[in-house]
């Protein structure tokens, strides 16, 4: 099976989008899995889009690029995942400022978690407290494995969507680009 990264189709030279994560609990829940999410029932995020991002882009992409790895996505994309595989994704509805008005996206806590990255394969650094930080991910050969989209195990920041999720989103005329990445 082949896999791939998200992509944005936004034309913005590298903008992204900032999530205000002051206390960390956003990329706690999103990414590392460590939270329980109560707090969202509290709070709706609030996102801003870099300079280079433009109000007609933005409206016409269904993924949009953060500053922290927590996937967001527009309504339109929601609703199609959600008749689909809702036991794979969460949608918390966040606020996206930009150009001086306020957008409804979703933040997205992945359900899934796969063992992906090919330890033996990929490429590590090591830092001087003697942890290893991958720098380079190669992903093994899942075609055993049957999903949509995926957190690593034990790279959680590592987000991968799989052949069956890029023709999802083709057949759904969503806008989203996607990048194969390297397997074994």
């Amino acid at each position: 099976m082949i896999l791939y990264e998200l992509d944005s189709t936004l034309k913005s030279n590298g903008d992204v989008i900032d999530i205000n994560d002051s206390k960390g609990r956003l990329s706690s829940y999103f990414i590392w899995n460590k939270e329980d999410g109560n707090f969202l029932n509290f709070m709706k995020p609030r996102c801003q889009s870099q300079k280079n991002i433009k109000l007609d882009n933005l409206l016409s992409s269904d993924y949009l690029p953060a500053n922290i790895g927590i996937p967001v996505f527009s309504k339109k994309a929601m609703k199609a995942f959600e008749s689909t595989f809702i036991d794979d994704i969460k949608g918390f509805e966040c606020i996206v400022n930009c150009e001086e008005g306020e957008y409804v996206y979703y933040m997205c806590f992945i359900n899934v978690f796969l063992n992906l990255v090919d330890t033996e394969n990929s490429e590590f650094r090591s830092l001087s407290n003697g942890r290893k930080i991958l720098t380079k991910a190669i992903y093994k050969n899942c075609d055993e494995l049957d999903f949509y989209i995926a957190r690593d195990t034990n790279f959680k920041e590592r987000l991968i969507v799989s052949q069956k999720f890029v023709d999802f989103c083709h057949s759904n005329e969503l806008n989203i680009n996607f990048l194969k990445v390297m397997q074994v």
